[in-house]
């Protein structure tokens, strides 16, 4: 009897004992997994250039896109104020034979930080061809960023950059591939007509020239307006895209298109700080 007492009482004890240790050990698993969950934004989309004779499917100003294939993705650990972001988009050749293949492939790598209603953002783009050998464009860039929700209208989103292109050996200031890209000014808005439903998207991107006498005066305008539905986590996209030179005569680059986009977003059970949403910024030259 006293052993069957004894054993009894040596079990309460060690299951006294051992109980803070298996609650600090489940603790810190637990803190373990919230400072590795991170906040991942992804989408993909697809853009069919339904009406398109002059915006073409390669670097070096050859072939005419159809197609163009377009994902993106932001990861940004708990921890980390800084997100990275991920970029890559293909165009296809309707002047080939088969016009859903690939004939230009652009791939961007960025670290993007936020405070408040400010963003900066560090970033590497390289446009290829990939059906046959070609001009390669490229550079570096860092961009400044203000965005403003509800501006002057409920529920529209506004943001303005200004970007500076400190290494661009290959990326041009025109859509004819002449001079070298220095600046970048960029203005974005988006203005919902029908509750969240239906939306009016306008987009201008400005570039200027190094190689001329006045290197901050613009010598590229790319302007996008479009309209968008969206429902959940889905997006229908009708717009038109013009690229010209506005310092001098040239090429100018014009289509219209379709483009469905899928897009998801993973959060932590953290609070929220609402800042600007990168993958807005479409007009971006080649993206």
């Amino acid at each position: 009897m006293r052993t069957a007492r004894d054993l009894i009482l040596s079990i309460t004890v060690l299951a006294f004992l051992a109980s803070p240790a298996l609650s600090l050990e489940k603790s810190a698993r637990v803190e373990l997994e919230e400072m590795l969950a991170s906040e991942i934004r992804f989408s993909l989309a697809l853009s069919d250039f339904v009406d398109n004779t002059s915006f073409r499917a390669r670097p070096d100003n050859t072939g005419i896109v159809k197609y163009r294939y377009l994902g993106h993705l932001e990861l940004q650990p708990r921890w980390s104020p800084v997100a990275l972001v991920l970029d890559t988009n293909f165009f296809t050749d309707k002047e080939r034979d088969n016009e859903f293949r690939p004939s230009e492939w652009d791939q961007a790598i960025g670290l993007l930080y936020r405070y408040e209603q400010w963003a900066g953002l560090l970033r590497y783009e390289r446009d290829m061809p990939i059906d046959k050998s070609g001009l390669v464009q490229a550079f570096a860039e860092f961009q400044g960023l203000w965005h403003q929700d509800s501006l002057l209208v409920q529920d529209s989103e506004f943001y303005a950059a200004l970007g500076w292109l400190f290494s661009t050996q290959t990326y041009f200031a025109r859509p004819d591939n002449t001079g070298r890209a220095l600046f970048r000014y960029v203005l974005h808005g988006e203005l919902p007509l029908y509750w969240q439903w239906l939306w009016l998207i306008g987009d201008t991107n400005f570039f200027t020239d190094r190689q001329v006498s006045n290197p901050i005066a613009p010598s590229e305008l790319d302007w996008i307006v479009g309209l968008a539905v969206r429902w959940e986590s889905w997006e229908l996209l009708a717009f038109q895209e013009t690229d010209q030179s506005i310092d001098r005569g040239g090429l100018t680059q014009k289509y219209f298109a379709i483009q469905l986009k899928w897009s998801w977003e993973g959060k932590p059970s953290v609070p929220e700080i609402h800042t600007l949403a990168p993958d807005n910024k479409f007009a971006l030259r080649n993206q």
